[in-house]
């Protein structure tokens, strides 16, 4: 990668995290091809993955969580699901986003947060008290950029309204999500007892 490069991505990022409208209006103006935007998608969960073990796997735990091909699976459904939903419901509020712009979004910010996270995997190695800081940073800062660039996609103007519409999409995909696993019997940890 050359310096000119380096720069660029830099300022991305940058303008990523400080003005998220025009920092994916920038993304977008890279025009990457479609197969790029899913290599992206692909590239961040793998990371993501492996960054969400590190702690677990030095700290001995790694046999309380999941296996890191159920997780990869686990964390790419979401994604995909996230890449739908933008696509779709932000149409059906008026939106004017392309399918691939919304890979692109789901791609750009899940690495921008593998960025937050590999900075929350190195304070908790080297200053565990403030891990939990940097937890409340990475999720003011991951609402901060979804709005904005849901903004930027769809040609919306109220980041609060997207948040609205966000969070009551998120209650009902976990409703009907709760609903058909109840359907096919599949039984929620800890709720056995109830």
């Amino acid at each position: 990668m050359s310096q000119d490069q380096q720069t660029d991505l830099r300022g991305l990022v940058r303008l990523s995290f400080t003005e998220p409208e025009n920092g994916f209006r920038a993304v977008q103006a890279l025009a990457l091809p479609v197969s790029a935007r899913w290599m992206l998608v692909a590239v961040s969960v793998l990371l993501g993955v492996v960054l969400a073990y590190l702690l677990p796997v030095l700290s001995g735990q790694a046999d309380e969580i999941p296996t890191p091909l159920t997780a990869t699976m686990i964390q790419g459904g979401m994604n995909l699901l996230a890449i739908f939903l933008l696509a779709h419901i932000g149409r059906m509020f008026g939106g004017t986003g392309r399918f691939e712009d919304a890979i692109l979004l789901v791609g750009w910010l899940q690495l921008m947060m593998v960025g937050m996270q590999a900075v929350q995997v190195l304070v908790m190695l080297v200053l565990p008290p403030l891990g939990g800081l940097v937890m409340i940073a990475a999720i003011a800062a991951f609402f901060w950029m979804f709005s904005g660039f849901t903004c930027a996609l769809h040609g919306f103007e109220s980041r609060f309204m997207v948040l609205l519409a966000a969070l009551g999409t998120l209650f009902a995909v976990a409703f009907v999500m709760s609903f058909v696993m109840i359907l096919l019997g599949v039984q929620i940890p800890g709720m056995g007892d109830v």
